[in-house]
């Protein structure tokens, strides 16, 4: 589920409302810090999309609810991966 910031009160309270829709943008979740990306600043990322990425690798397309995993953890695998690998945010050149 991804929510997002409403509106903020006078008193400082953070409204957050539930979307299907974050348009152009990609949100990236690892053990790293979540970071978002203009899909159309980056060929072959999928907007309206959240990337995960831990024991498995998937993308979550909201607009349809659908989620593709591209790498599942083998039968019988240990519960604790040793390394986890990080989304690393684009960096400009």
């Amino acid at each position: 589920m991804v929510f997002r910031e409403d509106q903020v009160t006078e008193d400082g309270t953070r409204n957050m409302c539930y979307t299907e829709d974050i348009g152009d943008l990609c949100i990236f979740l690892s053990k790293s810090e979540p970071f978002c990306v203009a899909a159309s600043s980056c060929p072959g990322l999928k907007p309206n999309s959240v990337y995960l990425m831990g024991r498995c690798f998937a993308v979550c397309d909201l607009t349809t609810g659908d989620a593709h995993h591209f790498s599942l953890p083998p039968k019988g695998s240990p519960e604790s991966v040793p390394f986890l690998p990080y989304w690393l945010p684009p960096l400009s050149v």
